[in-house]
């Protein structure tokens, strides 16, 4: 696919970037791995009058913890979230999210902020954050605003975001004592789109699940919470798990080239029941 010239700047800073935004209007487009902007101009899906380059722009690329809370930066390339001793200790449902993302270029070039704000419904990084419960800091350079990431995220590429407005940063609750993990996805594959995806927390205690949080993603136009599944798994033991989790309501599986709806809603099944074994036995209060 030809595309058609388009101007570049570099911006230093995000309140910069957020400017050129305001200045230029909706044919600006911001540019920071390019993992995601790319492929929709190669697919001649954008046209953009000027793109804004952010990835060396001077903002927060680190993960810090305090009271409980992990909060990372928008900058962080997958690869590094991935790899992050601080991140992994405090949330490593994070980093298993981030190793699964596309192959190591993308890894090494792709950033949280730009995942999160492409929204694509099969990408990982997203449906972490609608599980875990996450808040992303949203700036336009002038203030600051946050979203919950179930609020965030409205559709097929579509979000929150004004048209002059970034994200800046990421906060989630760090892991606390009793919870375990566990993210489970199906693509044709290694590196390709998830057919479907679940990321499931559970916290246990005298061998009973006592709270959990169960999301899946891949199968419509965002990553979904699943309250029915929860509610389902409420006192439930280590034995008797399987049966918790029965067809799952409460999702619009949708059919593509890859998957048939049918196939996705019955996928996104097993992977439900496989997450959440492989969580309640990471919680280390299964017995």
């Amino acid at each position: 696919m030809f595309t058609r010239a388009f101007a570049f700047e570099r911006a230093e800073h995000l309140a910069q970037a957020c400017e050129l935004l305001r200045r230029h209007g909706e044919g600006a487009k911001v540019i920071a791995g390019g993992q995601s902007l790319l492929a929709l101009v190669n697919l001649g899906l954008v046209q953009p009058e000027i793109v804004i380059d952010i990835f060396r722009a001077s903002g927060d690329r680190d993960a810090r913890l305090a009271d409980g809370y992990l909060t990372i930066g928008a900058l962080m390339t997958h690869a590094r979230l991935a790899a992050d001793p601080v991140a992994q200790r405090a949330q490593p449902l994070l980093g298993a999210a981030a190793r699964r993302i596309g192959n190591p270029r993308v890894r090494a070039r792709g950033t949280l902020g730009g995942s999160l704000a492409h929204s694509d419904p099969a990408a990982e990084l997203p449906l972490v954050m609608v599980a875990l419960g996450a808040s992303y800091e949203l700036t336009n350079g002038l203030e600051k605003r946050t979203v919950p990431a179930a609020e965030f995220h409205l559709g097929f590429l579509t979000t929150e975001l004004a048209e002059d407005e970034l994200v800046a940063a990421v906060t989630v609750p760090s892991l606390g004592p009793g919870w375990g993990w566990s993210f489970q996805e199906a693509s044709r594959r290694d590196g390709d789109f998830a057919m479907a995806a679940a990321a499931v927390l559970v916290r246990m205690a005298d061998g009973v699940i006592v709270e959990s949080r169960v999301a899946v993603g891949g199968i419509g136009d965002r990553p979904v919470r699943l309250a029915a599944v929860e509610i389902a798994l409420s006192g439930a033991t280590v034995s008797e798990l399987p049966g918790r989790v029965g067809p799952i309501d409460g999702i619009r599986p949708v059919s593509d080239t890859n998957a048939s709806a049918g196939y996705r809603a019955r996928l996104c099944r097993v992977l439900v029941q496989r997450a959440v074994a492989e969580a309640s036995s990471r919680s280390g209060a299964a017995a």
